[in-house]
């Protein structure tokens, strides 16, 4: 797969708790398929409702599956974070950083805290709003 943001770089596989996650090396951004999110964070995650429709001047960038322009989300109430989802339900993309961002808005889960750990321990470099 190709991705969506350099648009020339293939994905690499990394996997979690034997789910494979999909990063570029160039952007650091990640893709999810469909339902990993969920079973990252733990089985009361909906992931198909907590996002809504946001507009925005962004450039739209291309599912990596099928190619299709991805819709622009956010997560009501929570900090102004895009995220961009396939809508054909084939998955998310997260830029570098707003996968982070998100969990860490999402304590409530039992996945949260292993999963932060596992991305601190895997990328290692400083959240973007640290870097200056």
């Amino acid at each position: 797969m190709l991705c969506p943001n350099c648009r020339k770089e293939i994905l690499l596989i990394m996997e979690y708790n034997n789910i494979e996650l999909d990063f570029c090396p160039a952007c650091l951004g990640i893709w999810l398929d469909a339902e990993e999110l969920q079973w990252i964070l733990g089985a009361d995650f909906d992931e198909k409702n907590i996002f809504t429709k946001s507009s925005v001047d962004e450039t739209k960038k291309k599912c990596p599956r099928c190619r299709t322009y991805m819709h622009k989300v956010s997560i009501p109430q929570k900090e102004q974070v895009i995220y961009d989802v396939c809508p054909n339900n084939h998955g998310f993309w997260f830029d570098r950083g707003e996968l982070e961002r998100l969990v860490r808005d999402l304590p409530e889960f039992p996945g949260t805290h292993s999963f932060l750990q596992w991305l601190t321990d895997v990328f290692t470099y400083r959240p973007q709003e640290e870097e200056k």
